[in-house]
């Protein structure tokens, strides 16, 4: 397996819906587009293959493992959307290097603080939902972030401006304007370019050069004047550290933080040294993967043992356009955001790492081929529990 950031240039205005990022169905499509353009008409690649060198086959036929995730907008390769556990001051948002109060992640304090708020009058310092610095009220934070170093991290501002232009049709018989038209785009800023992961079989890395090197059209309105995207394949190393190495520094913010409620109400709250918690966090939304129909809480059915304590999540539907079929794709309901679990002390926990490690490389619920349903275990951020 080859692995790529996946950047796209655009060379004109486009007509997307959110600025900030391309959905990774999005970029298939536009990718499968140039493949079907050598395919038999009218073949439905949903029974196989339109002939032994159909190139669309070969990219998305059954048991490729291509995988394409959201591409995101920014000046760099590292950017990434907030999680939802983010919080900033609604008074004075953004990282305190870009003149804010700071960005900070409540997963861990929120959720100790939980536990440990059995009776209130008893904690000498609750939990605090404002501000540390001006006590105005928290809001989770929304957009994008870059991150530069280890615990530097800048926002991404304005992604793109407003471009319309308008036009007519002309009938050229009598040279009369027989119809006006309103087109509505966005062009994106300079320097500003959208970064996608990109996971190739090694012996379809040439077919997937060759597909790309024209580049790509995106969005809406191709058919005036918008969408086109150049496109560059850089190889990708992924900067993180090991699961286990998250897992561990993830537990030890954990105990930091129940030792100092430990400290104040030895009576009512103890430290179980033996249990411990992982975060699955979802930035992107995970379809049909639910305990019931009243819940969004992703059931881990590899992983019974493991119960989640308290989750940050949003409702999501996806819906689209089956390229290849030709016929509309099902309306799903699905969430996205973060969960944070709790394991059982005599938990076998080199299993449960494995079955972590499985959801991290292959996604959870449906639509994994598509984007869907990524998945990162203790991502880093949620160490950040003060003010950055």
């Amino acid at each position: 397996m080859t692995h790529y950031w996946l950047r796209l240039l655009p060379e004109q205005a486009l007509h997307i819906e959110d600025d900030r990022v391309i959905p990774a169905h999005v970029i298939r499509g536009a990718i499968a587009n140039i493949l079907l353009g050598t395919c038999i008409p009218g073949h439905e690649h949903d029974v196989g293959p339109c002939s032994a060198e159909c190139r669309y086959w070969s990219l998305f036929g059954e048991g490729v493992a291509l995988k394409i995730g959201a591409a995101y907008a920014g000046t760099a390769d590292e950017t990434r959307p907030f999680l939802a556990t983010a919080r900033t001051c609604t008074r004075s948002p953004g990282f305190r290097t870009a003149g804010g109060h700071g960005i900070f992640d409540i997963a861990i304090r929120q959720t100790i603080f939980e536990q440990a708020c059995t009776d209130p009058q008893n904690l000498l310092v609750p939990y605090n939902t404002r501000c540390p610095q001006c006590n105005a009220p928290l809001v989770a934070c929304e957009g994008l972030f870059t991150q530069q170093g280890e615990r530097e991290f800048v926002g991404v501002g304005d992604v793109s401006a407003s471009v319309v232009v308008t036009g007519v049709a002309l009938d050229r018989t009598r040279k009369q304007i027989v119809a006006r038209y309103r087109t509505e785009g966005r062009t994106i800023n300079r320097s500003i370019y959208y970064v996608a992961h990109l996971d190739i079989p090694s012996h379809l890395d040439g077919l997937l050069r060759q597909t790309l090197a024209d580049g790509l059209w995106i969005g809406g309105q191709r058919s005036r004047g918008m969408g086109a995207v150049h496109t560059e394949l850089v190889p990708y190393t992924s900067p993180r550290l090991t699961l286990s190495d998250r897992i561990a520094h993830f537990n030890r913010a954990v105990r930091a933080e129940q030792r100092f409620y430990a400290a104040m109400d030895t009576t009512h709250f103890t430290l179980d040294d033996g249990e411990w918690y992982f975060t699955l966090d979802l930035p992107n939304p995970a379809y049909a993967a639910y305990e019931s129909s009243l819940s969004i809480v992703p059931r881990l059915a590899m992983l019974p043992a493991a119960v989640p304590l308290r989750h940050w999540l949003h409702p999501h539907t996806a819906k689209g356009w089956h390229a290849a079929a030709g016929v509309p794709r099902r309306t799903q309901i699905g969430a996205a955001g973060v969960v944070l679990y709790r394991v059982p002390a005599e938990t076998n926990r080199v299993m449960v790492e494995e079955v972590l490690a499985f959801l991290e490389a292959e996604g959870i619920g449906l639509g994994r081929e598509r984007g869907y349903g990524a998945v990162t275990i203790c991502d880093p951020f949620h160490l950040i529990v003060e003010p950055l």
